[in-house]
């Protein structure tokens, strides 16, 4: 499916995007006469509409009810800016003098549009970006409803319910095709950038884009205020075809006519923006003519008020129920091309290969520091829930290079200590130092932008996501860092594979992929094997003990499979009831007899070495 990182792929994209489009509008310009060609018109203006909206809802996921205010903010922009004086003086007398005397032409007009629509977005969007997604979904529909409010009542700048008049009509199907060109090569061009891509991926997980090192709220905000700039330029393209306005324009049913074109073609795709204006288009042309009444065989059929509504609402609910996705899904246009798909995919295998042979340090050449070096230290750790002490002043340590194993029974305080160190989890008292710095009381995308990583007891992938772009989402991976954990871990070939279409294995391995492209230097493994047979956890053994040599990192790993641990680990340290109750090498706690009776139930660990050098586990009765 989409391509991750190449702008090449971006551009082709979108100029075959663009070429469908023209292919469906040409005729109707050229050949339709006046008629057909506003209606292209038209249908090019709302594709630059549910474009911008796409930007944003799509990539973040967080469906937005306000972007038509953006769009009420670019038209009377454009108003202000366009509208001949000597009709603003009849219009808006009070207008200020600066936008009394304005008389901009169209491309500095839907410009300004743009500006003062991303500004008025970015002081919003201070506020809502730090609410939950559920909180941030009904604010933007608080904020639809005061900016109507607004534009009803301050008369000196909207002329209230009577509306503005005599912006020139200059919006020609030549300028609404430029305009809709470009607002598809940049909306692709977004959704391939870092940015991009880290919006699309807390869109598939915000715990997890933390913990990689995502700012949530910042990649928010950037989609959010680049989104509004989009919605004020196509508002402005409107204003200028439409050229008289009221504030009832600005309202839900706007709002639901481009929520319905980006429902039908596909919220998470460009293409299905562009698909989608077609097909509500088709609709609203067909169904509105029924609407005023027609006749069939002789027969007068009555005016039926709402039919389009009614319509276009019938083909949302087929949609969600049997294609929930829309029309064209995920997919952008290469999808549905195969030989376009086939040479993007080597053009960016290519590029990729290139990348991967500028890191030539060799696993030898890693910076390991001194063995004696703490990577990572924690001391008097605590968190109660509720009361209830889930870790009760743990300390932990571990050096560069060095594996060290957490066990202990279900509710001994492991899942919940790595969530203490990562910072997904406050500290009740204690501190976190890592690579010497103080990270305690850090938010995780902080503690993970320096240099910790980690994966999850449950799988947390970006399930629709590519394999490679799972593996490029988080801020520290690099073109190099990224390819060579995508080959050391078996998924190169793989890399343009939908995340959720591995297998359970797979996308473990993609887990543990993900983190180490960070070039973490703490790697918190949280029951890696966990669901594998033998076979395969033996495999994944290996790899994360040449992973922790390559990139002289330390590892800490939770797991229940005592044969692995025992195998893997350099120390051990062992909770029960939120606290160590031994730390030691996996000799040494083998025979502890305290953690014989707490963990094992008095029954004692024998750790042979077969003649073939691997090490196994044997439990002996007593």
């Amino acid at each position: 499916m989409r391509r991750y990182g190449s702008i090449r792929g971006a551009g082709v994209s979108a100029l075959t995007t663009t070429a469908l489009m023209l292919i469906v509008v040409l005729p109707f310009v050229l050949f339709g006469g006046k008629s057909l060609s506003s209606t292209a018109v038209i249908f090019l203006i709302n594709v630059t509409l549910v474009i911008a909206l796409q930007t944003f809802v799509g990539n973040s996921g967080i469906l937005s009810f306000g972007h038509v205010a953006f769009m009420g903010v670019g038209a009377y922009v454009t108003a202000w800016l366009t509208i001949p004086p000597e009709l603003k003086s009849n219009q808006l007398p009070e207008l200020p003098a600066f936008l009394a005397e304005a008389r901009w032409g169209f491309f500095p007009s839907l410009l300004a549009a743009a500006f003062v629509s991303a500004l008025f977005a970015a002081i919003v969007g201070i506020i809502l970006v730090r609410m939950t997604v559920n909180a941030m979904v009904m604010a933007t529909l608080a904020l639809l409803l005061v900016m109507y409010s607004v534009w009803l009542n301050w008369s000196t700048l909207t002329r209230g319910s009577s509306g503005v008049f005599g912006i020139p009509r200059e919006t020609t199907p030549v300028l609404a095709i430029a305009v809709a060109v470009v607002f598809i090569f940049v909306a692709r061009l977004f959704k391939t950038t870092r940015i991009g891509l880290q919006l699309r991926a807390s869109r598939e997980d915000e715990l997890s884009s933390a913990a990689l090192g995502i700012n949530v709220r910042r990649v928010r905000y950037i989609g959010w205020v680049f989104s509004a700039a989009l919605m004020g330029a196509a508002g402005s393209l409107w204003s200028f075809n439409i050229i008289a306005f009221d504030p009832g324009q600005f309202s839900f049913a706007m709002t639901f006519a481009l929520l319905a074109m980006l429902i039908l073609g596909g919220k998470e795709s460009v293409l299905g923006a562009v698909v989608g204006a077609a097909v509500v288009g088709l609709v609203t042309e067909s169904f509105s003519r029924i609407e005023q009444g027609v006749s069939v065989f002789g027969i007068e059929l009555p005016r039926i008020t709402g039919t389009v509504q009614f319509v276009i609402a019938l083909l949302i609910i087929i949609a969600l129920i049997w294609r929930p996705d829309g029309i064209v899904g995920r997919r952008e246009i290469e999808d549905f091309i195969p030989p376009l798909a086939a040479w993007l995919r080597r053009s960016q295998g290519q590029s990729e290969d290139s990348a991967s042979q500028k890191l030539t340090q060799s696993p030898e050449e890693a910076d390991q520091g001194s063995s004696s070096d703490f990577i990572l230290q924690g001391t008097g750790m605590a968190k109660s829930f509720h009361g209830v002490k889930a870790v009760a002043g743990i300390d932990i340590e571990v050096k560069r290079g060095e594996i060290l194993g957490l066990i202990g029974p279900n509710g001994s305080g492991k899942s919940t200590l790595l969530n203490l160190i990562s910072g997904l989890t406050n500290l009740d008292s204690g501190q976190v130092l890592l690579a010497g710095r103080d990270v305690t009381g850090q938010p995780s995308h902080i503690v993970a932008q320096q240099g910790l990583a980690r994966t999850f007891q449950n799988i947390r992938i970006f399930p629709h996501l590519l394999v490679v772009e799972n593996v490029f989402a988080p801020p520290r991976t690099t073109a190099e860092s990224g390819h060579l954990s995508l080959k050391q871990l078996g998924l190169l070939d793989l890399r343009f594979t939908e995340a959720n279409t591995l297998s359970y294995g797979m996308q473990r391995r993609l887990e543990i992929a993900r983190a180490m492209g960070t070039q973490p230097s703490v790697v918190l493994l949280d029951e890696p094997a966990a669901g594998m047979n033998h076979s395969e956890s033996d495999i994944l053994l290996s790899d994360i003990r040449s992973l922790a040599v390559h990139h002289g990192c330390g590892v800490i790993i939770i797991d229940h499979d005592l044969r692995l641990i025992m195998r893997l680990c350099d120390r051990i340290q062992v909770l029960e009831a939120g606290k160590t109750i031994a730390v030691g090498t996996p000799t040494e706690v083998s025979s502890d007899p305290v953690v014989l009776a707490a963990y094992l139930g008095d029954v004692p660990i024998e750790i042979n070495e077969p003649p073939q050098g691997e090490i196994s586990l044997a439990a002996k009765e007593n």
